[in-house]
């Protein structure tokens, strides 16, 4: 069935006001949280009435999992801009990635913070279909361009193949100590405790020492990473003012 200009116009309209309906929420959260995200309100400050919410959203944790989603396309369109990198090697290209990561947590504060809490089972099961579906998708999306970066190392013989781990375990690893330890460091009790004062170089620093056991060459001790970090913000994230270059 050929698209109408009737329907065409119809379906902006739903976007804009689902995206309307989408950002509201979102500050809501960043300003009270997800237990004082009430929908009545919702409604009131986008002047739509509560039934027009759930002809978007199932329930109220469809909704935050569709913020969820958001935030998740938002973090592979920089891991996907950082695959524009022209590293010398693939060590070079992940920290590129991790450039990405670091510029996802301090442009989108909120979006880390409401993707950790959809982790939470409750979430999967009120959410619909369609929003998990979603999800998984900007997780995939985002995946792969790490993976991506594995595999070509392997390739390559900048990773050394190791015989227990298929290159997505290695990946997986990777996204489980920055996302671990970005999650640890906002524990203001913790970083005193491990006498952290910049979180974002903690978190690289991890990074590098987990690729530094798996044998990734060159070696953090090996090259300039302050230099790469000087290429990767001038090449390709001019914004990441954060960066210590």
């Amino acid at each position: 069935m050929s698209t109408t200009p009737t329907m065409a116009r119809k379906e902006r309209e739903r976007a804009a006001r689902e995206e309307l309906i989408l950002e509201q929420a979102r500050r809501m959260l960043a300003e009270s949280g997800y237990l004082d995200l009430n929908l009545d309100e919702l409604a009131r400050r986008v002047e739509y009435s509560k039934g027009t919410l759930y002809q978007h959203f199932s329930s109220k944790e469809d909704l935050v999992m569709a913020i969820a989603v958001r935030g998740l396309q938002a973090r592979a369109g920089l891991f996907e801009r950082a695959l524009g990198f022209r590293g010398a090697n693939t060590r070079e290209c992940v920290q590129a990635i991790s450039v990405a990561a670091g510029q996802f947590c301090h442009a989108f504060p909120d979006y880390f913070e409401v993707e950790t809490l959809v982790k939470l089972s409750s979430f999967a099961l009120r959410a619909s279909e369609l929003r998990r579906n979603q999800l998984g998708l900007a997780v995939g999306r985002g995946f792969r361009c790490v993976q991506g970066i594995v595999q070509a190392a392997l390739h390559l013989g900048d990773l050394p193949a190791h015989a227990h781990l298929a290159p997505e375990r290695i990946a997986f690893a990777l996204a489980s100590v920055s996302v671990g330890s970005e999650i640890m460091g906002r524990l203001p009790e913790l970083r005193l405790l491990a006498g952290i004062d910049n979180l974002a170089a903690v978190v690289r620093e991890n990074q590098s020492l987990l690729l530094d056991g798996c044998g990734w060459k060159p070696l953090r001790s090996e090259y300039d990473m302050a230099a790469v970090d000087r290429r990767i913000r001038a090449e390709v994230f001019p914004e990441a003012s954060w960066l210590d270059v």
